[in-house]
C-alpha cells in the first residue's frame, strides 16, 4: 500500500524519485518498484555510517534506534510544491534513483561460450546508463543523491570493476536473499544521510531563510525544469558540457564513498548473524562524540551567494538573503562569526540583531527537519524546540508554526517507534514568557542525546502517560500552529502559500480523525496508520456515544474547513493541481468521519474544479498541433500521426486511469444514484503502436459481468432501494457534473457509464403494466435523446481511435417481456398423444364403435402448457421488448439464451419504438430431442455491450416500507449493510419458457383427389367414393402411421343435441342410432393392412361419403407420424403431424317418407273375397298368399306414402318379414332383390315419377312385446348409469306409453325395409324409416295383449243363420228358450306364470249401464260368472265353458275380465332382466307405482242376438 501524502508524519517522510534509465519495459519498471516499496522503512541501526570525518553530522551510530521513511515516488512533484522547500524539505525529491533493467543487454546469458560477447554487450551499454545519469543529474541539480539501480544484475561478465562504485547490481528475484534489497535501501540511505552533512552545512552559513511567499504573476522560481519527466532512451545525446560541481572537496563522489563505508557496507547489526560479521563496539561507543556539526575551521566559508549556491545546486533565489554564523552545537565554542559587529545598529533589541536571531531560528528550523528525516529524532527534538524559542520571541509565526507542527511529528515518531518522550514548555499555548530566552529541559549536549530517547523500549506506564498527554494536548496545539500560520498571513512577506497551508490543516484534520475514531487514544493501530498507513480502522460508529467522544466530529469538521481555499484566487495564485489535492484531502477525512454529505458537497466543488482545467489543456494541446479545439480528439490524434509526433490520444500502457471512477462512484453513491455493483469488473483500454490492449484489475481479471438471474433480481433490489433515498435533482446534477469531467478527461469509460447512470436513475426501475401507465421518466425529452446520442457518439470516436471493446451498460432491467412460440401452420404442428390411444387408434379403424373417443378429432390447443418443436425445423419465436425512454433503441443482434437442448437462433437489426411495448421475431432451430427452456435473451444494443436479459413477464414495482425505522444516511446505510436482507424488498418474478422438442417428423402432402374442385354430389342415402393421393415430401423420415378421421356437417348439431340433458331418452337413442351407423364419410380400407411411405414416395387412399340431409361440407383428417417400431410394440408418447382435406357436398332428396298410418283388419275375410271392389280383389289374393285367412285378427295393414323428390323415375323396394326380429338394417344395399325375397317373406316394388306421392299398403304382423316398459337403452356407453334417476316431469302413464311406443317402433323397423334404386342406372340408396312416428290408436292396432281372451258359443244353432263375426268382433245369432254354451279360451302370452281370476260380465246392449246389468230376467246360465282359473304357465291355454239359456229376444254382449290372483314374486322369478318382472322393478325407479295385481280385458266383446223362432 502506498503512502498517504497528506499524514500528519509526511514532514519525516524522504522523497525518493524513481526514474527509468534506458531501455525498461513498463511493466518490468513497476514491478521493481514494488520490489523496493516493502523496504522503504529503514533502520539506522543497518546502515553503515560514512568514514570520513566531516560527513558525520547525521552519522546512524549517534541514534541507532531511529528510523528513516522513504516516500517512493515515480511522478515529479508540481512546481507550487518544490517552491516550498526549503521550509518544507519533505516536498522536494533528495534521492534521484534510475531504475535499469540488466536483461535489456543483448546476448546476456549464463552460457560459457558466450562470455566474450557477453562482457563486450555490457562494457557497451553500461557507460550508455552512466551517461544518461548524467543527464538526470543535471536536470535535479538539486537532489542530494543520484544512483543507479541495475535490477537483474548477475554480474560483470567482463570481471571489470571500473564501474562498480558508480551503480548498484540487484540480482534477480529468484537469486536474492532476504536481505538484498534491505542492503540497497541501507547503502543509499547510507550515501544520503553523508550527503546530509553537506548541506546541512551550507545551510549553517546562510544569515537566514526567506519564507515561502504566494505567487503572483510569474513569480514562480524554481531550480527545476518545466519539461517534465519522461523515459530517458538510450539514443539521446549528451549534454555538450557538463560543468563540475563544486570540487571534490565540497561534494566528493557519494556514490564512491569512502574506504570505511566500503569496509563497513555490511555491517548490519539487525541481520541475522550468518550474514554480517560482528559489529565494532568501539567504533558505537565513540559515534556519538561525533554526531555534532564540525566547526567552521572544517569547511571553506561561505561569504558570497555564488559559493551557497555552488554548495547547494542552485537553490531558489528567494531562498537565500542574507549570510549569517550559527553556533554548530550547543556546548561548543563558538566561531569567530559570532564576534562580527552588524553595521544595522547595536544591542539585543536592535534591527540587525533581530534579524540574525530570526535566520538562526529559520535555519534551525530546517537543520531540525533534516534531522527528523534521517531519523535522528532526538536531535531534531532540540534543534526544533530552539529554533521554536527563537522564532516566538522574535515574533516570526510562519516559522514558529513550522517548528511546532515538526515537533509534534516528532514526538508521534517517538510514540510510534515504541519509545519515551516528553512534551516541551514550548508546545503548551499559555508558556512562561521567560522560558522562551533561556534553554529548554530538552535541549541537552549531543553528548547526552540518550537523555531523549534510548535504545531500549521505554516503560510502558511512562509512554501512556506522555501519549495521553500528547492526546490531551492536540487540539489546543494545533489550534496553535493554525492560528500561528493565521497570524503570520498578517505580514505580505510572511504569508504561507495557501497550498502550504490547507495541506497542514488537512494533516492536522486526519491526526484528529485518527484520535476521534480510537476513542480518544493514540494506539499502537492508529500509529501505524498515521505513520505507515499499514492498519486499517474499525468503521465508524455512528452511535450516540461517538457523538460526544472528543475531539468531536464538529470540532475537526470546523477545523477542516479552514483548508477550503478562498474563492477569491485565481489559477495562478492557486493552480488547479493543487485544488484538487486540497479538495481530495478534505473529502478523505469527511469519508473517515462518516460525513458523507459534506464528502460529496466537496466531491462536486473538486468536479467543478477539475472540468475547466482539462478543458483548457485540451484547447492548449489543440492549439500545439494547429487544429480547432473543437475538432475532437480523432481529429488530434490524426494531425499528431501526420506530424510523425505523439497522437494525442496515443495511450501509453496502463495510462488510462480507473481512480477517477471510483471517486465519481462515490459520490454518486451518496446522492443515490444508480450505478453498477461492485462486482461488475472495471476495465481499461490502452493502445500501444497501434493495438489494443484490454486490461482488468485484479478483481476483473477474476470475474466476468454476472448477469445470472440472482445478480439481476439484487440489482434491481439495490436500485429500488437507491430510488427511494436522495432528491432525483441533486442526483441529476451529480451525474451532469461527473459525465462533463468524464468528457473533459476524456475517459471513453467513464462517459458512457455515468451517461447509462443517468438514463437508470431517471427511469422507473419498474416491470410496468401492459398498457404503462405507472411508468414515468424524470428526464425532458430533449435530455433523453441527448444522452442517447452521446452514447453513440462516444462509442464512435472510441472506435475511430481503435478502442473497440469500450462499450455502455444497458439502462433498463426491464427490457425483456415476455417470449412465446409462435404457432406454425396447423400441418406443421405437432400433436402430442400418450401410448393408449394407439390401441383406441386401432378401434377406430376397426369402426367397432363411433363413441370411442378419437383424440385425433380434437383440435391442437394452441394454449396447452406443453409447447412442442421439432427437432432440425425452424421455429419463430416473440419476443416482447419494452422501451419507456422517448428515444429508439436500436438492437444489433437478439439471442434466446436456453437451457437443455441446445438452441440455435438469432436476430438482427431491429429497432424498439419510443415509450412502446413492440413485439420483434426471431428464429431458432432445434438440434435435438429432448426438454428445453427459454430462460431469457442475449441482447446486443447498439452502444451496449451484449448483455442478458431475463424474462420479467408479470407487472412489478417495489413496495416502500410500512414501518420507517430510521431516516436520512442512516436508513442508506443500514440498507447498504444487509444485502443478505435484499433491502427488505421483494423482487420480481422471473420466468421462462418451457419446451419440449420432439424427434424429427415427417411432411406430406395432398398431392392429387379424383374429385373436381374437391366438390360432390349424392342423393340421401346415396353412397359414392373418392381417391386420396398423398406424398412424402421429407427428405429423411419415412411415415408408418397414417389415421384418417373425419368431421361433418351434421356432425356437430348432433353431438350438441345428443349432449343436452333434456333430450328423452327416445330421441337421444334416434341420434345416437343415426350417429353411429351412418357416418358422412369413411375410410376404405383394411385394418390388416400396414401404411407406410417412403421419403419422397405416395400412397392412394378410399374415402366413403354418405349422403344425410343437412351434409354440406366434410372435413378429411389425416395424422401421420413415424414410430420406428410397430404400434403394438410402442409405449411411449408418440406425436403426430395433421393434414386436412375439405370436402363440399351438395345431398338432394331422393325418395320421403310422407306419411304413415296403421288399419286393423275390421272386415269379415270372407267378405274380402266376395267383394267387388279392385281393393278387395287385390287383398284377397294377398291375404291368401301369406295365409292369413283363417287369422285374420294377428294382422294389420300398414301405409306408406312415397314420394319422389328426384327429377328422374325412381324404383322404390318395400321388405316385409313374416317374423319381426330380423334385422335387415346390415344387408347391403347393393344386394339383388331376387337374393333378398328369398330371405323374406314378402317385398313389393314400385315405380315412382319425378314428383309422384304413392300410397302403399303392407300387412304387418301384429306385435307382442314381452317387455313393453323396458328402459330406452343408449348407444353411447359413456351415458350408461348403473342407477339413473329421470329427470322427466311426465306422469308414469305417459313414460310407460312413451316406452311401449318405442319398442313397437323398433319391432316395425326390424320388419320393414326400403331402398330406392335410379332406374336404368347403378345408382341406390336407402329410404329413411326411422321419421315412423305412432300414435295411441296405432298402438292399440298393432300389440298383442299379454294375457288373449277368445269367447265363442256352440250349442243349437241352425247352419242356415250363422253368425256373421268381422275381425274385430264375433256376432251370434241364437233362439230363445233354448241352451247354448259359452266358450272362453284363455292364453298367457307372457314369460311368466299368472293365477288369473276369470269374470264374465253379461248385459243388454245398448241400454244404460244401471238398466244393462239387470239381466236376470232376460238370461239365465249355468254356472258361476267369476271363476278362479288354474295357474297358467308361460304360453299354456286354457278354456273355460258356461252354459246359458236367453229368455226373451233382444241384443245381448258378454264381456270377459281376467284380474291376477296374486302377483308373481320377482324374487322366483328365473328371467327377471328379461321379463315383465325385470320392467316392473325398472319401472319403480322412473316414478312407476310399485308391482299390483294386473287386469286384463277382452278386446273384442260376444255379441249375441237373440230371435224367436216363430219370427225366423
Amino acid at each position: 500500500m502506498d503512502l498517504d501524502s497528506l499524514s500528519p508524519t509526511a514532514p519525516a517522510r524522504i522523497r525518493a524519485l524513481l526514474l527509468p534509465i534506458g531501455r525498461v519495459k513498463r511493466s518490468r519498471f513497476l514491478s521493481f518498484v514494488d520490489r523496493l516499496k516493502p523496504y522503504r522503512e529503514v533502520h539506522l541501526l543497518d546502515v553503515s555510517p560514512d568514514g570520513r570525518p566531516n560527513r558525520t553530522m547525521f552519522s546512524p551510530l549517534a541514534f541507532p534506534t531511529g528510523r528513516m521513511i522513504y516516500d517512493l515516488l515515480t511522478t515529479v512533484p508540481p512546481e507550487s510544491h518544490q517552491t516550498l522547500s526549503p521550509f518544507e524539505l519533505f516536498r522536494e525529491p533528495l534521492v534521484i534513483a534510475g531504475v535499469a533493467d540488466s536483461l535489456e543487454f543483448s546476448g546476456q546469458g549464463n552460457d560459457q561460450t558466450k562470455v566474450d560477447l557477453e562482457a563486450e554487450t555490457f562494457r557497451t551499454e553500461l557507460p550508455q546508463l552512466l551517461q544518461q545519469m548524467e543527464t538526470v543529474r543535471e536536470r535535479f541539480p538539486k537532489a542530494l543523491v543520484h544512483q543507479l539501480l541495475l535490477f537483474d544484475f548477475t554480474g560483470d561478465p567482463g570481471k571489470s570493476k571500473s564501474h562498480q562504485k558508480e551503480y548498484m547490481g540487484i540480482p534477480p528475484l529468484e537469486r536474492s536473499r532476504t536481505t538484498t534489497m534491505k542492503t540497497i535501501m541501507c547503502d543509499l540511505s547510507s550515501l544520503l544521510l553523508a550527503e546530509m552533512t553537506t548541506f546541512a552545512k551550507s545551510l549553517q552559513g546562510l544569515h537566514s531563510i526567506e519564507s515561502p511567499r504566494s505567487p503572483r504573476g510569474d513569480r514562480w522560481m524554481t531550480g527545476y525544469s518545466s519539461s517534465g519527466y519522461s523515459s530517458l532512451k538510450a539514443d539521446q545525446p549528451r549534454p555538450l558540457s557538463r560543468p563540475d560541481l563544486p570540487g571534490s572537496n565540497t561534494r566528493p563522489d557519494s556514490s564512491s564513498g569512502s574506504p570505511s563505508a566500503s569496509t563497513n557496507k555490511d555491517n548490519r547489526i539487525s541481520m541475522p548473524a550468518q550474514l554480517s560479521p560482528a559489529p565494532d563496539l568501539s567504533q558505537a561507543r565513540a559515534a556519538p562524540q561525533s554526531t555534532s556539526p564540525p566547526s567552521r575551521a572544517h569547511t571553506p566559508p561561505l561569504s558570497t551567494p555564488d559559493d551557497i549556491s555552488g554548495s547547494m545546486g542552485s537553490p531558489p533565489r528567494n531562498a537565500v538573503t542574507t549570510a549569517a554564523t550559527r553556533s554548530s552545537a550547543a556546548g561548543m565554542t563558538r566561531d569567530t562569526s559570532r564576534d562580527r559587529v552588524s553595521t544595522h545598529g547595536f544591542g539585543s533589541g536592535s534591527l540587525s540583531e533581530r534579524a540574525r536571531n530570526k535566520g538562526k531560528g529559520r535555519v534551525g528550523v530546517v537543520i531540525g527537519t533534516l534531522y527528523l528525516q534521517a531519523g535522528r529524532w532526538g536531535d531534531a527534538t532540540r534543534e526544533l524546540v530552539e529554533s521554536a524559542s527563537i522564532a516566538k520571541s522574535n515574533s516570526d509565526h510562519l516559522w514558529h508554526a513550522k517548528a511546532l507542527e515538526n515537533i509534534l511529528v516528532t514526538m508521534i515518531m517517538f510514540a510510534w517507534a515504541g519509545m519515551e518522550f516528553q512534551i516541551p514548555q514550548v508546545c503548551y499555548p499559555i508558556a512562561d514568557k521567560s522560558s522562551s530566552s533561556t534553554r529548554s529541559p530538552l535541549q541537552t549536549p549531543s553528548s547526552s542525546a540518550a537523555d531523549i530517547s534510548t535504545t531500549s523500549l521505554p516503560k510502558a506506564p511512562n509512554r501512556m502517560v506522555s501519549l495521553q498527554n500528547l492526546v490531551n494536548l492536540l487540539p489546543d496545539l494545533l489550534n496553535l500552529i493554525l492560528n500561528l500560520y493565521t497570524r503570520a498571513a498578517t505580514f505580505s512577506s510572511e504569508s504561507l502559500p495557501q497550498i502550504a497551508y490547507s495541506e497542514a490543516v488537512i494533516r492536522f484534520s486526519k491526526l484528529l480523525t485518527v484520535v476521534h475514531l480510537c476513542d480518544g487514544n493514540l494506539n499502537d493501530d492508529a500509529l501505524q496508520h498515521v505513520v505507515l498507513h499499514h492498519s486499517s480502522l474499525d468503521r465508524l460508529n455512528l452511535g450516540t456515544t461517538r457523538l460526544n467522544m472528543p475531539p468531536t466530529r464538529s470540532d475537526i469538521t470546523s477545523m477542516l474547513f479552514r483548508a477550503l481555499p478562498p474563492a477569491s484566487l485565481t489559477v495562478v495564485e492557486f493552480p488547479v493541481i493543487d485544488k484538487v489535492l486540497v479538495y481530495a484531502g478534505i473529502c478523505s477525512v469527511l469519508s473517515g468521519l462518516g460525513l458523507r454529505r459534506k464528502m460529496a458537497l466537496v466531491m462536486r466543488e473538486l468536479i467543478n474544479a477539475l472540468v475547466p482545467g482539462l478543458v483548457q489543456a485540451r484547447k492548449v494541446g489543440a492549439a500545439e498541433l494547429g487544429v480547432h479545439p473543437a475538432a475532437g480528439i480523432a481529429a488530434l490524434n490524426a494531425v499528431s500521426n501526420n506530424k510523425g509526433g505523439v497522437g494525442a490520444f496515443d495511450l501509453g500502457e496502463g495510462d488510462v486511469e480507473i481512480g477517477m471512477i471510483d471517486l465519481l462512484d462515490v459520490l454518486g453513491r451518496v446522492y443515490g444514484v444508480l450505478g453498477l455493483d461492485k462486482s461488475s469488473p472495471i476495465e481499461s483500454e490502452t493502445q500501444t503502436n497501434g493495438k489494443v490492449i484490454r486490461e482488468r484489475g485484479e478483481e476483473a481479471a477474476q470475474h466476468v459481468y454476472d448477469d445470472s438471474n440472482d445478480a439481476v433480481i439484487a440489482r434491481i433490489k439495490r436500485n429500488a432501494s437507491f430510488r427511494l433515498f436522495g432528491s432525483q435533482n441533486l442526483k441529476a446534477n451529480v451525474l451532469r457534473s461527473s459525465i462533463n469531467l468524464c468528457e473533459a478527461l476524456p475517459d471513453f469509460n467513464g462517459v458512457l457509464r455515468f451517461t447509462t447512470d443517468f438514463l437508470r436513475t431517471s427511469g422507473s426501475g419498474i416491470a410496468s403494466k401492459s398498457d404503462g401507465s405507472d411508468v414515468y421518466i424524470r428526464l425532458e425529452v430533449q435530455e433523453q435523446h441527448r444522452l442517447a446520442s452521446n452514447i453513440s457518439r462516444t462509442v464512435s470516436a472510441a472506435r475511430k481511435l481503435g478502442l473497440h471493446d469500450i462499450q455502455a451498460e444497458y439502462w433498463d432491467e426491464f427490457l425483456v417481456r415476455g417470449v412465446e412460440i409462435v404457432e406454425g401452420p396447423s400441418w406443421s404442428r405437432p400433436i402430442p398423444h400418450p401410448s393408449k390411444e394407439l390401441q383406441d387408434a386401432g378401434a377406430i379403424e376397426q369402426e367397432k364403435s363411433p363413441f370411442i373417443y378419437n383424440p385425433f378429432l380434437k383440435k391442437p390447443d394452441t394454449k396447452m402448457a406443453e409447447k412442442l418443436l421439432v427437432a432440425g425445423e425452424s421455429a419463430e419465436f416473440r419476443v416482447y421488448l419494452h422501451n419507456p425512454y422517448d428515444f429508439e433503441v436500436e438492437i444489433e443482434h437478439l439471442k434466446l439464451e436456453s437451457k437443455g437442448v441446445e438452441l440455435e437462433s438469432l436476430g438482427r437489426n431491429m429497432v424498439v419504438g419510443a415509450y412502446r411495448a413492440q413485439a420483434v421475431s426471431v428464429s431458432g432451430v432445434a438440434k435435438e430431442h429432448g426438454q428445453l427452456s427459454v430462460t431469457g435473451c442475449i441482447v446486443k444494443i447498439k452502444g451496449c455491450r451484449e448483455q442478458r436479459f431475463p424474462i420479467f413477464a408479470d407487472p412489478w414495482s417495489p413496495e416502500r416500507e410500512v414501518k420507517i425505522k430510521s431516516i436520512g444516511l442512516a436508513a442508506f446505510e443500514r440498507k447498504l449493510s444487509s444485502p443478505g436482507t435484499s433491502h427488505g424488498i421483494l423482487g420480481p418474478k422471473i420466468s421462462s419458457l418451457a419446451l419440449t422438442v420432439v424427434p424429427e417428423q415427417p411432411i406430406i402432402v395432398v398431392k392429387s383427389t379424383t374429385l373436381f374442385q374437391s366438390a360432390l354430389m349424392v342423393l340421401e342415402g346415396e353412397t359414392q367414393s373418392f381417391n386420396i393421393t398423398l406424398e412424402n415430401v421429407s427428405a429423411t423420415t419415412p411415415v408408418d402411421l397414417v389415421l384418417f378421421s373425419f368431421l361433418d356437417s351434421t356432425t356437430a348439431p348432433m353431438q350438441a343435441a345428443m349432449s343436452k340433458k333434456d333430450v328423452p331418452p327416445a330421441d337421444l337413442y334416434e341420434l345416437e342410432l343415426v350417429f353411429s351407423r351412418g357416418p358422412a364419410l369413411r375410410w376404405v380400407h383394411s385394418y390388416e393392412e400396414k401404411t407406410f411411405i417412403a421419403p419422397g414416395q405416395t400412397a392412394t387412399f378410399e374415402v366413403q361419403v354418405l349422403g344425410k340431409p343437412g351434409l354440406t361440407s366434410g372435413l378429411v383428417q389425416i395424422d401421420y407420424s413415424y414410430l420406428g417400431k410397430p404400434r403394438e410394440e410402442y409405449r411411449d408418447k408418440f406425436y403426430t403431424r395433421q393434414i386436412s382435406f375439405p370436402v363440399n357436398v351438395t345431398v338432394n332428396a331422393s325418395v320421403e317418407l310422407v306419411r304413415t298410418d296403421l288399419l286393423p283388419l275390421a272386415c269379415d275375410v270372407p267378405s274380402l273375397y266376395r267383394g267387388t271392389s279392385s281393393q278387395d280383389r287385390a287383398i284377397g289374393p294377398l291375404l291368401d298368399g301369406l295365409g292369413l285367412k283363417d287369422n285374420v285378427k294377428d294382422y294389420c295393414f300398414m301405409v306408406l306414402d312415397l314420394h319422389n323428390s328426384w327429377p328422374s323415375p325412381l324404383a322404390a323396394h318395400l321388405i316385409v318379414r313374416k317374423t319381426p326380429g330380423d334385422d335387415l338394417s346390415n344387408l347391403p344395399v347393393s344386394a339383388p332383390m331376387a337374393e333378398e325375397r328369398n330371405k323374406l317373406d314378402y317385398s313389393y316394388t314400385e315405380v315412382l315419377q319425378p314428383g309422384q306421392v304413392s300410397r302403399l299398403i303392407l300387412p304387418l304382423p301384429r306385435i307382442f312385446l314381452r317387455n313393453p316398459h323396458a328402459p330406452i337403452p343408449t348407444l353411447n356407453p359413456a351415458n350408461e348409469r348403473q342407477y339413473v334417476v329421470s329427470t322427466s316431469k311426465t306422469s308414469p302413464e305417459a313414460e310407460k306409453a312413451g316406452r311401449e311406443a318405442f319398442w313397437l317402433r323398433e319391432e316395425i323397423l326390424k320388419a320393414v325395409d326400403a331402398t330406392w334404386r335410379v332406374e336404368g342406372a347403378e345408382r341406390q340408396g336407402a329410404i329413411a324409416l326411422r321419421n315412423i312416428r305412432l300414435t295411441n290408436r296405432m298402438i292399440n292396432i298393432l300389440k298383442l295383449d299379454d294375457m288373449g281372451i277368445d269367447m265363442a258359443i256352440s250349442g243349437h244353432v241352425e247352419d242356415d243363420h250363422h253368425v256373421e263375426m268381422d275381425i274385430r268382433e264375433s256376432n251370434y245369432l241364437v233362439f230363445t228358450d233354448e241352451f247354448f254354451t259359452l266358450t272362453t279360451r284363455v292364453r298367457n302370452r307372457t314369460t311368466q306364470p299368472v293365477h288369473p281370476l276369470l269374470r264374465l260380465q253379461p248385459s243388454l246392449r245398448h241400454q244404460l249401464h244401471n238398466v244393462a246389468l239387470d239381466i236376470s230376467k232376460f238370461l239365465a246360465w249355468n254356472g258361476l260368472l267369476q271363476q278362479a282359473l288354474p295357474v297358467l304357465a308361460p304360453g299354456e291355454t286354457v278354456e273355460v265353458h258356461l252354459g246359458f239359456c236367453v229368455f226373451c229376444r233382444g241384443e245381448y254382449e258378454i264381456g270377459a275380465t281376467l284380474e291376477e290372483v296374486r302377483p308373481s314374486k320377482s324374487g322366483t322369478d328365473q328371467d327377471a332382466s328379461s321379463g315383465q318382472a325385470a320392467s316392473e322393478m325398472s319401472t319403480t325407479g322412473t316414478g312407476f307405482r310399485a308391482r299390483e295385481r294386473r287386469t286384463w280385458h277382452s278386446r273384442e266383446r260376444c255379441n249375441i242376438v237373440a230371435r224367436d223362432k216363430e219370427e225366423e
